[in-house]
């Protein structure tokens, strides 16, 4: 059965287009077929992944029924495929207002859901109309937080989102799980560990089990290193520029912890 996994903070800038393309090509290494889907206007996963633009995006299926669905997933040069991104998703909280729109990432998902193992979602920072529709498509969120305490923000944020959408004694409308979160351009000082602590705590308190896997939900670094700024110039995984880097070398295990917990 497809997994359908959504990197997500209200935050910008911590490293949610990084984690993506890193997962989808450490998955795809190990012989699981991987869709990647940009949500984010921004289109820097799209951009990252040397995806070909003049191919239909999210945008053009979530708008057109005629678009062809096999001509918008394309396969890049990492191996895995994707479904490109869109500045015209900026148009989404007034284009898709009808509350059925909801359930468009869904339907897509669950249409190609024998033709992949994994879907991994990019989303955008921002609380809007898209980030809805991956309330109700996710399986999982792993929530990206960078090296400061603005970030945490979006723990909470989440948390106040997914369960408007887990209504108690009402129709549920999503069943996600908050599977982890992953810290970027970790650094083992006290600012750091103060960051991590802070985190943990949020994790351990204010998660309700409702949202929440059986087990709780990971906590895990990224170390800071060049190679990751370094891999992205390049639109390379870290994985390939540099295997032995730190942060290649996180990802790993992040992915590995991953797979333990939703394949077991």
């Amino acid at each position: 059965m497809a997994i359908t996994i959504a990197m997500a903070n209200q935050k910008g800038g911590v490293g949610k287009t990084t984690t993506t393309l890193e997962l989808a090509y450490i998955l795809n290494s190990l012989g699981k077929r991987v869709l990647v889907i940009d949500m984010d206007q921004q289109c820097n996963t799209t951009k990252n992944a040397d995806a070909d633009r003049s191919r239909p995006t999210i945008f053009d299926l979530f708008n057109d029924d005629d678009v062809d669905m096999s001509a918008a997933i394309q396969k890049v040069k990492n191996g895995y495929s994707i479904i490109a991104g869109s500045p015209e998703m900026s148009k989404a909280d007034k284009m898709f207002d009808d509350p059925s729109s909801a359930y468009l990432l869904k339907d897509l998902v669950d249409a190609l859901a024998e033709d992949f193992d994994y879907f991994l979602i990019d989303t955008a920072p921002a609380r809007n109309i898209p980030l809805n529709m991956c309330y109700i498509a996710a399986d999982y969120f792993i929530i990206c937080l960078d090296f400061s305490e603005d970030s945490l923000d979006g723990i909470d944020a989440m948390v106040n989102d997914l369960m408007k959408f887990h209504k108690s004694g009402k129709r549920s409308l999503s069943d996600a799980k908050i599977l982890g979160a992953v810290i970027i351009r970790y650094r083992d000082i006290n600012i750091g560990n103060a960051i991590k602590d802070l985190t943990l705590e949020k994790i351990e308190t204010i998660i309700p089990d409702i949202i929440k896997t059986k087990e709780t939900p990971f906590l895990l670094t990224v170390r800071l290193a060049a190679a990751v700024d370094e891999a992205k110039i390049s639109h390379l995984p870290i994985q390939v520029y540099k295997h032995s880097a730190t942060a290649a070398i996180d990802y790993r295990y992040i992915a590995d912890e991953i797979l333990r917990r939703v394949e077991k």
